[in-house]
């Protein structure tokens, strides 16, 4: 049985499980993810939790305002010329429209006094368009994106005509041009934060810049930077902060000393069951320590307490877990193999769920679950028709199993139309309040009825309040343990409006618990051992937090704090965990961009081959094992080369699936650990669908000189040099059976012989394969065929 995990390209900030909360805001300087005690995925440090702190200062209001042309100060034909000065190739593009404000956020930013510019590139036949942002007031810059898809078919990317040193000089020069009203030293570059670099190793070079920005001296994040630099020196992509933002003083009352007490003395970590994904798909559970979400809140710098995630003041330093009760009422699986209709599915969520009556079933599909390609899941959309008229769309959503009826998640629309707005939807407010008890004793019969034994998997964790506040609702998390540890990502989210209705509910699509293998007697690292090496790794900063924004209960206006905030010490630093058995850090997941400083493996130095074997490490296509070796000399299979070559050209080529029944591709079954590379292999002919392609046989020299021939394009000129000159230098050219598909390799350089014979039978090692991937990567935009492909 195949089961797959989708993640994300890139590393995603999730909520802490607690606040349940959606972020807009940037990840201050320095901080790469420390995982929650309980979460969904990693806690973002308090600082920046977003919350609804109504009592705290108060930043600019993020209200929606009308763009007013009287309050203009830089002009749309001085907005125009700037950014043609910035980006020369504007000179060959038109101003397709211009428009004053922002009108396609909700909600809308509170600076409205920007210019919208949409720009069209012709190019032959065809064309594309790209959007800038200029502020209508001070003249920043505030985005650009220049979409060049059509003008890199075939470019010699490599060498990059410029390093990152100098692509970081040209981006600092870049900003004090594009934006005036910013100083460079207003600016702090987030050192090891690569994600807008190219993280793919082949197609065009470009290195990505990420600046927090310094305001009265203090790490906002709410502000932040990114500039992308392409290898030929040009600004390719601009982002900053439309906001005008107000900031309290940066005058701490508390110490420094005081705050690193605090977080010291209150610091805890706790043993979780979690997830290790390679290449997006879970390759084993690890048993490991790591901070509770309570150990990572901030401090705020003018009382010295601990604030929560909705900003109030916390004194409770750990989790607390009650059982269950089981009520009378519960999910009860259907019997039997047969699937679900859509309307029988969409009759088992309104048994649960009160769907309003204008709302109506307007969409309906089958498909695999994203989680498990094995269980069918109806996809269900109720529309109320009427609520398209007032630009906030009134819908809700449910996932349901086709075969258990289990309701998997329900979400309704967490956007309605101000009052003001007509057509708007006025009924909240009218029904009656419920309270803290009556929502908690709602939430309880809910979870039975949506989730199965719930008494026996689950927990709820208590905290003092779950309320969003007066009429806004209230959010409960309950979370899975198996075998008596708690599941890092088994989270189970249940939000309720202020009547008491279901508005969201979400469960984690966790697998293959039963093969976690949990034996708490091998447990060799005590909590007090995981608490100290955890605390090393943080230090207390000074920066300005915030609080506020999108939230399971709606948007609130963020506020600003001034905190001491935990973060990492090494910039560099990635989720990891204390491996409770081995007591070694382990990584959760890969994080494209985010690698430690010149990465390597112990085992390369002084290697023919290290600086190939270190490009390969470090785009994360060769991965170190837990001793930070990579075995360069060891041999690798057919399947093995497939899976480098996919990773060079999308990093993101696993861990997918369209929700299609995944099929046997070249002979290969979807159970085998290669399928999606040679899935992505067939897709791209680098191999033939129909053929029988062995992926764990070794690779021999003859072998990946045919698969080098297809990835180049030249299988067809192959048959053309079946007797060619190339093949009479070598002894052994007798033994040769694919003659043209070698005499393509070595006229282009990328294999060649070594005293006189070409050694077709010969087994390939990982040494010898990286210095093969490298000399491909150097040959791109030589040859008349696109070499790769690019995600850019």
């Amino acid at each position: 049985m195949r089961k797959k995990h989708i993640r994300k390209p890139g590393f995603t900030v999730k909520s802490a499980v607690t606040g349940m909360v959606a972020f807009t805001l940037v990840v201050p300087a320095g901080w790469a993810g420390a995982a929650s005690s309980f979460g969904n995925a990693a806690t973002v440090p308090a600082s920046i939790e977003v919350a609804a702190d109504k009592s705290q200062n108060t930043a600019a209001s993020t209200q929606a305002v009308q763009a007013d042309p009287a309050k203009v100060k830089f002009t749309k034909e001085q907005a125009i010329s700037k950014l043609r000065a910035l980006f020369p190739i504007l000179a060959d593009a038109e101003v397709s429209n211009v428009e004053l404000g922002i009108n396609n956020i909700l909600p809308a930013p509170s600076n409205q006094m920007v210019w919208n510019i949409q720009w069209n590139y012709q190019t032959g036949t065809g064309g594309y368009s790209f959007n800038s942002q200029i502020d209508a007031l001070n003249g920043d810059l505030i985005s650009t994106y220049l979409y060049l898809q059509g003008r890199q078919q075939n470019e010699n990317y490599y060498p990059p005509a410029i390093t990152r040193e100098q692509a970081l000089e040209k981006a600092e020069t870049f900003i004090a041009k594009a934006v005036p009203s910013l100083s460079v030293n207003d600016l702090e570059l987030q050192e090891g934060n690569d994600y807008s670099s190219n993280p793919a190793l082949f197609g065009p070079v470009q290195y990505g810049f990420n600046f927090s920005v310094l305001r009265n001296g203090i790490l906002s994040p709410l502000e932040n930077v990114t500039v992308i630099v392409a290898a030929d020196g040009s600004v390719r992509q601009f982002n900053k902060s439309p906001e005008h933002w107000s900031y309290p003083a940066a005058s701490a009352s508390v110490s420094k000393a005081t705050a690193e007490q605090t977080f010291s003395g209150q610091f805890d970590v706790e043993l979780v069951l979690l997830p290790v994904y390679k290449n997006g798909v879970t390759n084993n559970w690890t048993l490991g320590w790591r901070p509770t979400e309570r150990a990572l809140y901030a401090i705020d710098a003018a009382t010295g307490k601990r604030l929560d995630v909705l900003g109030a003041e916390s004194t409770v330093t750990a989790a607390v877990y009650s059982d269950v009760p089981q009520a009378a009422n519960r999910f009860v699986p259907r019997t039997g193999a047969t699937e679900l209709t859509s309307d029988e599915a969409a009759k088992r969520v309104k048994q649960v769920v009160s769907i309003p009556v204008a709302r109506k079933l307007v969409s309906s599909s089958l498909g695999s679950d994203y989680g498990n390609t094995d269980r069918k899941v109806w996809r269900l959309n109720w529309l109320d028709n009427e609520s398209l008229k007032t630009g906030y769309p009134s819908q809700s959503s449910a996932e349901v199993d086709a075969v258990t009826g289990q309701i998997l998640s329900f979400n309704e629309n967490r956007y309605p139309a101000p009052a003001d707005v007509k057509g708007a939807d006025k009924s909240k407010g009218k029904e009656a309040n419920v309270t803290q008890q009556q929502a908690k004793k709602k939430a309880i019969a809910l979870i039975n009825l949506l989730y199965p034994d719930a008494a026996r998997n689950l927990k709820l964790v208590e905290r003092k309040d779950s309320g969003f506040g007066e009429g806004a609702g209230f959010s409960f998390q309950f979370l899975r343990f198996y075998k008596g540890v708690p599941v890092g990502e088994g989270g189970v989210t249940l939000v309720l409006d202020h009547t008491g209705a279901l508005k969201i509910y979400n469960i984690p699509r966790t697998t293959d618990l039963e093969k976690a293998g949990i034996d708490l007697s091998q447990v060799k690292v005590t909590k007090e051992e995981a608490r100290a090496q955890s605390l090393d790794r943080y230090k207390v900063r000074l920066q300005y937090g915030s609080f506020g924004g999108y939230t399971t209960a709606g948007y609130t206006n963020p506020k600003i704090k001034l905190v001491y905030s935990p973060v990492p010490k090494d910039s560099s630093y990635a989720p990891e965990i204390i491996d409770a058995v081995t007591g070694k850090l382990t990584t959760q997941f890969e994080v494209l961009g985010q690698s430690k400083k010149d990465p390597s493996a112990s085992d390369i130095q002084g290697h023919a081959a290290e600086q190939a074997l270190s490009t390969l490490v470090k785009y994360n296509i060769l991965v170190p094992d837990q001793d930070g070796k990579v075995h360069p000399d060891a041999e690798i299979t057919a399947g093995d080369w497939l899976a480098w070559i996919a990773k060079a050209v999308m990093p993101y080529y696993r861990g997918y699936n369209d929700g299609t029944e995944p099929k046997p591709v070249a002979g290969v079954s979807p159970e085998s650990p290669y399928y999606d590379a040679v899935s992505y292999a067939a897709q791209n002919q680098w191999i033939d669908a129909g053929s029988t392609f062995q992926p764990d046989a070794k690779l021999t020299r003859e072998g990946l000189a045919v698969l080098l021939t297809s990835v180049v394009k030249y299988s067809k000129i192959s048959a053309f040099l079946q007797a060619d000159p190339a093949l009479t230098q070598f002894g052994d050219a007798a033994l040769i059976t694919r003659k043209g598909e070698v005499a393509v390799a070595v006229k282009l350089g990328l294999l060649q012989g070594e005293n006189g014979k070409f050694n077709p039978g010969d087994t390939v090692t990982k040494a010898e394969a990286a210095a093969v991937l490298i000399k491909l990567v150097e040959l791109q935009g030589k040859t008349d065929q696109v070499i790769g492909q690019s995600i850019y």
